[in-house]
């Protein structure tokens, strides 16, 4: 498994529509909405590496993103759902 953080400066004004057609694609996790330079920032998982790279491709060609930053994950690190008492 693959995964990455996309970071997606949209045109200005943000269109919502974005973010509609971003969740739409397949192996997207999570996307946010968020303040700052970048309007966005996206998980997106993939089974390989490669497939991780499509993907973001696609999202640089939707009408409306000015320019993405991707951060690749090198390793995962998951919080233990088990409490500790």
């Amino acid at each position: 498994m693959a995964s990455a953080f996309v970071l997606v400066n949209c045109h200005f004004p943000f269109d919502i529509r974005i973010k509609d057609e971003i969740l739409k694609m397949p192996s997207m996790a999570n996307v946010y909405r968020i303040s700052g330079r970048y309007d966005l920032i996206v998980k997106v998982n993939g089974n390989t590496e490669e497939e991780v790279k499509e993907i973001i491709s696609d999202i640089n060609r939707l009408r409306g993103v000015d320019a993405t930053v991707t951060i690749m994950i090198a390793k995962e690190h998951m919080k233990s759902s088990e409490k500790v008492v």
